[in-house]
């Protein structure tokens, strides 16, 4: 364990597995960091919270009272960018003009991931009530 402060002051980050990283420079989002390690700029790069590739479940509920529960996961975190460090927010915020009116599952699943696929995002279930 000594060696864990000298990786540190390196810049050498571990990032855990099925999770990736953000790194900001400045305030700024410069990239994503996958699993394993990696070599960030000691001093200049801040990192954001691990955020889970996989299992991200949320329940949304839209403007009539439409509860949906979206269960999603980040096939490419480098298109999904600067959003990563409040993911949930981003797939809320893509939710609700979907459910302004009725709509059923599998609507409410191709709609989705007609919207988050370009962010790298996939819906893979999704339940109306």
């Amino acid at each position: 364990m000594p060696l864990a402060p000298l990786a540190w002051l390196t810049g050498f980050r571990r990032v855990p597995d099925n999770s990736v990283v953000t790194v900001h420079r400045f305030g700024r989002f410069i990239r994503a960091l996958g699993p394993g390690w990696r070599w960030t700029l000691p001093g200049l790069d801040q990192l954001g919270q691990p955020v889970c590739l996989i299992g991200h479940h949320l329940s949304v509920v839209g403007g009539q009272g439409i509860q949906a529960e979206l269960y999603y996961q980040i096939l490419d975190p480098a298109l999904a960018g600067e959003d990563l460090d409040d993911i949930d927010a981003l797939v809320i915020r893509e939710a609700l003009p979907l459910l302004e009116g009725p709509i059923g599952a599998e609507a409410l699943k191709v709609g989705m991931n007609q919207q988050l696929g370009p962010k790298g995002l996939r819906v893979i279930r999704c339940r109306v009530a």
